[in-house]
């Protein structure tokens, strides 16, 4: 119920943002002047298409190729009406401090020729910020009781699926291997399709390389495709070390992973962080792999020195973030949970929904762990 909620708002907005383009935008566009009415159908079009994408997106017949096109199809709509709605608050100001006055011809050409180019940049922009293989970010953190220095590499957040394939997952790997990580985290998220979708190219997980190996928590996504099936696909096609509800304990840090908050709801493979300490050596340094960062503020997190999370996205899409900063209480970047305990969020690598991101640029995370004594 809450998704076809969310589903309707989002159609909603996108289609006041359509209407407002039109008539804000390619009206008032001169060279458009005679034939501005052939956009009616267009962006009519562009809205059932925008309205039916978030209800079609699982459906089987539904091709990777047209699924990751129609994802795309949000972008034009989005940047349009910001670069719309940027241009009338200007002309406001002027109109109010009475310095306003209509253009020249043959500059309102030239402008609307500037404006129609810098849309289309900002659309393709958007798109690729989704779409390409993030960069990479490096942080340093001490860690008190660390006994050596570790290089882990950060992935949330991937979203394997229609829109992100096997290309992507290979980019990320070479990404990750140039880095010469001590551990890999995959802080959930992983998988957004049926896992029988990915059987053919899961077993790439493998190709990071590193020291101690890959960790994996479940994210949300996982459990809407089917928590259990996921499970067995990552654990025969995969060697990740699969952490739910439990520790590892690697002799000088612990490496925790507690299961995502969506399995309250769903009934299965919900957090259990009594189940994580009762082999937890609090005597050493711990991290713990938590997919969504407002499990922070619902659970006692203290005997941890890191917390790492992903979920959010960074918002995705402005002003988005707003809303998850009001949902989860943290959006990216770095937090001190306590004098001890920091947690980091991660923008995450993928995407979800419309191939679009925003002021929310997708990132691989390098921290190096000093050690402290």
């Amino acid at each position: 119920m809450m998704f076809l909620i969310f589903s309707l708002v989002v159609s909603l907005i996108f289609g006041l943002a359509n209407i407002y383009v039109y008539k804000r935008l390619i009206k008032k566009i001169f060279i458009f002047k005679y034939f501005h009415k052939i956009f009616i159908p267009i962006l009519s079009l562009l809205f059932v298409i925008q309205a039916s994408f978030f209800l079609l997106r699982n459906v089987e017949f539904l091709s990777d190729e047209v699924y990751g096109f129609l994802a795309m199809l949000y972008a034009p709509t989005y940047c349009l009406f910001f670069m719309t709605l940027i241009i009338d608050v200007i002309k406001l100001i002027l109109l109010l401090s009475g310095k306003y006055k209509t253009p020249h011809i043959s500059l309102r050409i030239l402008l609307d020729l500037i404006f129609i180019a810098l849309g289309a940049f900002l659309t393709y922009t958007s798109i690729q910020n989704a779409l390409n293989i993030p960069e990479v970010r490096n942080l340093e953190l001490k860690i008190a009781g660390l006994k050596q220095d570790l290089k882990i590499a950060v992935l949330s957040d991937i979203h394997l699926g229609k829109n992100l394939h096997e290309d992507f997952l290979e980019g990320l790997i070479v990404k990750v291997n140039e880095q010469k990580p001590d551990m890999v985290m995959i802080v959930g998220d992983l998988v957004d399709t049926e896992p029988k979708n990915l059987e053919h190219y899961i077993s790439k997980l493998d190709d990071f390389k590193s020291k101690y190996g890959t960790f994996y928590v479940f994210g949300n996504h996982e459990y809407y495709h089917g928590i259990n099936e996921v499970l067995e696909l990552l654990k025969n096609n995969t060697k990740m070390n699969i952490l739910i509800n439990e520790n590892f304990d690697l002799g000088f840090i612990n490496i925790a992973g507690l299961g995502d908050l969506a399995g309250l709801q769903k009934g299965i493979y919900a957090p259990d962080l009594a189940r994580v300490k009762v082999d937890l050596d609090t005597s050493k340094p711990s991290i713990l792999l938590a997919h969504q960062p407002k499990t922070a503020s619902l659970y006692d997190l203290s005997d941890f020195d890191l917390v790492l999370s992903g979920h959010t996205h960074g918002g995705q899409i402005f002003p988005f973030m707003f809303l998850v900063k009001l949902n989860q209480g943290f959006i990216r970047g770095l937090y001190d949970l306590s004098e001890k305990t920091k947690l980091f969020v991660s923008t995450g690598a993928g995407f979800w929904g419309p191939s679009i991101r925003t002021f929310a640029q997708s990132e691989i995370v390098i921290i190096t762990l000093k050690a402290q004594e």
